[in-house]
């Protein structure tokens, strides 16, 4: 088993035996037709998006591409835009090798959006591996237990990132990737129950649409951030470790607000 992310980019290697899977989170398809409506024209993201996974895919040439939620933007109603391009989306990622949605919760309706042959897993999430196991899930609600027997739990939906400032107050947001303990005494009974030994670590993937903004987790205590794993104080943030895209360590969090 190794967890690999891909440098400077916010997208993961899972390999397990002889198979190889892209991870990716908070692609946000749609995202600019709200913009759009709030003044801010931009134009389709979607090719974009599709280049990018489509370069991954012809490097890294993985067996599976699971996505982990929020896959589309619009809620609590999808878009116009998102039931007329998603379809083509997948059709056209389909074609290269097979795709695998752990939904979020801006995922409603996705199960009418893409074609046939797409797998959609539980919100709960999954588990990857045999003896050793990686949990897959989006993040707004609480992992199956199973997914206590992983090592690892890789997440999404927070778009962590961190706030950067200079002498005269400008600030810039940096996507990074967050790598954290979880407290067990937190965690519901039923998941404290399906710990044996230490809980898993937990990864939060960047998010993966151009569009998406970050949430500085610098600048943030846990219960700001979204989730049950981190509004219950199971994920112990001062304690994180931030690296940026390319691998760079910034530090623990709570180094980083001083």
């Amino acid at each position: 088993m190794a967890v690999l992310p891909v440098y400077d980019a916010p997208a993961l290697i899972v390999k397990t035996g002889k198979e190889k899977a892209l991870v990716v989170s908070d692609l946000h398809i749609g995202i600019e037709g709200e913009l759009t409506a709030k003044g801010i024209s931009l134009p389709n993201q979607a090719p974009k998006i599709m280049e990018r996974l489509v370069k991954l895919i012809n490097e890294k040439k993985p067996d599976r591409l699971i996505m982990l939620g929020d896959v589309k933007h619009g809620i609590p109603i999808s878009s116009w835009q998102e039931w007329r391009e998603l379809p083509k989306f997948f059709e056209d990622l389909l074609k290269l090798l097979p795709v695998e949605i752990v939904p979020g919760n801006h995922d409603g309706d996705i199960e009418g959006m893409v074609p046939r042959g797409v797998v959609i897993h539980e919100v709960g999430g999954m588990l990857l591996g045999k003896r050793k196991f990686v949990g897959l899930i989006h993040g707004h609600a609480w992992p199956v237990p199973e997914l206590m027997k992983a090592e690892l739990i890789v997440m999404g939906h927070n778009h962590p990132a961190v706030e950067f400032r200079d002498e005269l107050g400008g600030r810039t947001l940096e996507h990074v990737w967050l790598k954290a303990k979880l407290r067990k005494e937190k965690l519901p009974k039923k998941l404290q129950k399906a710990v044996h030994g230490k809980p898993p670590d937990v990864l939060v993937m960047p998010a993966f649409g151009g569009l998406v903004g970050g949430a500085a987790v610098n600048r943030m205590v846990p219960r700001e951030l979204i989730g049950p794993l981190f509004r219950s104080g199971a994920v112990k943030l001062d304690d994180a470790e931030a690296y940026m895209l390319d691998g760079t360590f910034l530090g623990k969090i709570s180094k980083l607000r001083k």
